[in-house]
C-alpha cells in the first residue's frame, strides 16, 4: 500500500494541491519570459546579420556585372562563328532572397527550441504526476498508518450475508445478471448482484420508506454496490447524475448504525459510527434529507432512534457541538472544513467509525480538499471501510483511490 516512513517525513512530503498549481504557474512564467528573450535576443542579431549579408551580396552583384558583360561579347563572337549552334543559357540565380533564408533559418532554430522545450515541459508535468500520485495515494491512510506501515489485508466483518439462492450463484449467472443490468464490476471475489430490496434483507420499515420515494426496484448500481457495501467490502461507484448513488451509501450505513445501536446504545460525546463527506453544502444536505427519511421511518416503526447530525459551515455551530455533546450522534454528514473544524476542538471523535464515504470525489479533488480529506483520515484509529462515489473517472480520481 504505502511504505512505512517517519510520521514527521510523511507531513514534510505533503505538498497542499493548490501549492503545487501555484508553483507550477511560476514556473511556466520564468520558462516563457526566458524563451521571449532568448528569440528577441536571436532576432536582434539576425537583424545584423541580414544587414551585412545583404551588403556583401550587393558588392558580390555588383563586381560580377563586368565580367558578365565581357563573357556575353565573347560568346557573341563564338556564336557567329558556329553559325545555329546553341545559345549559351545564364546562370540560374535562387529567386529567395538572403534576408528569407534567413529568416527561414531563424524560424527552425526557433521550432527547434520550442520542442526542446516541450520535452522539457512534458518531463516536469510527468514528475509532478509521480508525486501528485505519492500525495493522493497517502491521502486516504491516516498518519499513524504510514508511519506503521500498517497495512490491511481482509475487508471489514459484518454480519449481512446474501439469501441462500444469491449466494449459490455462479460467477456466469452473476456475469449473466451485470451483462443484462449494464453493470461493469472490476475486483476480486465481487459479491453477487441481487435484483430486489427484499432479497437484500432490508426491515419492512426501509421498504415502506423507499415505496414512500417512489421506489419500487433497484437501479444498477444499487443492484451490484449495496451487497457490497453490506459485505464490508471497500469500493469505488460511478454511475451517472441521478442513478441512485445517494440511496446506495445511506441505506448500508442506516442499517451499521441501528445494528450498533442494538448492541450497545451510545450516550453523550460518543458516536459516530458512520461518515458522509462532500464538496458543497447543498450537496450534503440534500444527502442528509434521506437520511433523516429513512431514520424517520425506522423511529416511528419502533426502532432505536438514530440520530445524524448536518455538519455543514453556515450553521449554528454550538447547535451542533450541543447535540454531540448531550445524547451522541450515529450518523454525520459534513463538508471537510467543518468536519475538522470540530475534530480537531476534540467535540468529536472518530473512535467508533467504521465507515466513510466521500461523495463526488472527483469535485473534491479538482476544488482541492484532498488536504482536507488527507487531515480526517488522520483521526481515524482502526480499520474503517472506505467508499468513493462519482459521475467520472479521471486519472487523478482512479490515482488518488488506488
Amino acid at each position: 500500500m504505502v511504505a512505512a516512513v517517519d510520521a514527521k517525513e510523511a507531513e514534510a512530503l505533503y505538498v497542499p494541491l493548490k501549492v503545487r498549481r501555484r508553483r507550477e504557474q511560476e514556473r511556466l512564467q520564468k520558462r516563457r519570459k526566458v524563451l521571449h528573450e532568448r528569440i528577441q535576443r536571436e532576432r536582434s542579431d539576425g537583424e545584423d546579420e541580414d544587414e551585412d549579408d545583404e551588403r556583401e551580396a550587393a558588392e558580390i552583384r555588383t563586381q560580377q556585372k563586368p565580367q558578365a558583360s565581357a563573357e556575353g561579347a565573347a560568346g557573341s563572337g563564338a556564336d557567329h562563328e558556329e553559325g545555329d549552334g546553341d545559345v549559351a543559357k545564364p546562370q540560374e540565380r535562387s529567386s529567395v532572397s538572403l534576408l528569407d533564408q534567413a529568416y527561414e533559418m531563424r524560424k527552425k532554430m526557433e521550432e527547434a527550441g520550442v520542442n526542446q522545450q516541450k520535452v522539457q515541459q512534458d518531463a516536469q508535468e510527468v514528475n509532478m504526476l509521480k508525486e501528485a500520485s505519492y500525495v493522493q495515494k497517502a491521502a486516504l491512510v491516516s498518519a499513524h498508518e504510514r508511519a506503521e506501515g500498517i497495512h490491511y489485508t481482509e475487508t471489514m466483518r459484518t454480519t449481512w450475508k446474501p439469501p441462500r439462492s444469491i449466494a449459490d450463484m455462479t460467477s456466469e449467472e452473476c456475469e449473466a445478471v451485470r451483462k443484462k443490468w449494464h453493470i461493469l464490476a472490476e475486483g476480486e471475489d465481487v459479491p453477487p448482484p441481487i435484483k430486489s430490496f427484499e432479497y437484500m434483507r432490508f426491515p419492512p420499515a426501509i421498504l415502506e420508506a423507499l415505496k414512500a420515494k417512489n421506489i419500487l426496484r433497484p437501479t444498477p448500481i444499487q443492484v451490484q454496490a449495496i451487497p457490497c457495501i453490506l459485505a464490508g467490502r471497500d469500493m469505488i461507484g460511478i454511475a451517472f447524475t441521478g442513478s441512485g448513488k445517494t440511496v446506495t451509501f445511506t441505506l448500508p450505513l442506516v442499517m451499521l448504525a441501528l445494528e450498533e445501536e442494538k448492541k450497545m446504545p451510545i450516550i453523550g460525546h460518543e458516536g459516530p459510527f458512520g461518515l458522509i463527506v462532500g464538496p458543497s453544502r447543498e450537496l450534503m444536505r440534500q444527502t442528509f434529507d434521506v437520511v433523516k427519511h429513512f431514520t424517520d421511518h425506522l423511529f416511528k416503526a419502533g426502532y432505536p432512534e438514530l440520530r445524524s447530525l448536518l455538519c455543514i459551515g453556515g450553521e449554528d455551530k454550538r447547535q451542533q457541538s450541543e447535540l454531540i455533546s448531550s445524547r451522541g450522534v450515529h450518523i454525520v454528514v459534513a463538508t471537510p472544513g467543518r468536519l475538522n473544524h470540530f475534530l480537531k476542538l476534540r467535540e468529536m471523535t472518530l473512535r467508533l467509525c467504521k465507515y466513510i464515504c466521500l461523495d463526488e470525489g472527483d469535485r473534491m479533488l479538482d476544488l482541492g480538499f484532498d488536504e482536507e480529506v488527507a487531515t480526517t483520515f488522520n483521526h481515524f484509529t482502526s480499520q474503517r471501510q472506505t467508499l468513493l462515489f462519482s459521475a467520472t473517472m479521471p486519472q487523478k480520481f482512479q490515482d488518488f483511490a488506488k
